[in-house]
């Protein structure tokens, strides 16, 4: 009677405790792709508000600038995309570099991933905020009436701002608290009942 009890203590809480670092696996995960999902709404927004758009005037069938300078305006729009997703992307990488620290690789992917659809998503809300596209208004409205320019980004290379900032953030931050992860890691393994997580008595090993 006096074996059966500790034998059982034993074997009863073990069935929970593999669920556990899943569940957390899960939850934090995904907080980071809503996390990113969010900020990358109110990037697309920030995109437009900080953005001011080139002035121009129909002539001939043809939206033409007013003057040189309001040219600037055209690559500024595609200038403030890339501080912006670069910005957020740091902020987010650190963020769930230090909150994430269940599994790395699947971090890396979550961010991966989550960077890029909120490039996505701040690209495509930061247009529908934007004025229609002038070049095409031009060719039904008579000469001399003003509109003002579409916000755009030019080629594709701005579109790796938010993850190139995310995987800066997140690697840096590693870099740093590498003692933390690796503390983590090891609370993870004991949590887990990995093999020597037991503690050693010096007297005992004597």
């Amino acid at each position: 009677m006096t074996t059966d009890a500790p034998a059982s203590a034993a074997l009863d809480p073990a069935p929970s405790r593999p669920g556990r670092p899943w569940r957390r696996l899960v939850v934090e995960h995904l907080a980071v792709l809503l996390a990113y999902v969010v900020l990358g709404v109110a990037g697309g927004w920030l995109w437009f508000q900080l953005w001011d758009p080139p002035k121009g005037a129909v002539q001939d069938g043809k939206w033409l600038y007013l003057d040189f300078p309001t040219i600037a305006h055209v690559f500024s729009g595609t200038g403030l995309y890339v501080v912006v997703g670069v910005v957020a992307g740091v902020v987010l990488g650190v963020v769930t570099a230090l909150v994430c620290r269940t599994s790395e690789l699947v971090t890396l992917v979550v961010v991966v991933a989550g960077s890029a659809l909120a490039s996505y998503l701040a690209y495509r809300v930061g247009l529908s905020r934007s004025a229609p596209d002038p070049h095409l208004l031009a060719l039904s409205l008579p000469d001399g009436t003003r509109l003002p320019g579409r916000l755009e980004v030019t080629g594709r290379t701005p579109f790796v701002a938010w993850p190139l900032g995310s995987l800066l953030g997140l690697g840096v931050t590693y870099l740093f608290t590498a003692g933390v992860s690796a503390s983590v890691a090891e609370a993870r393994r004991v949590e887990l009942g990995g093999v020597g997580s037991a503690p050693t008595d010096p007297d005992r090993a004597a």
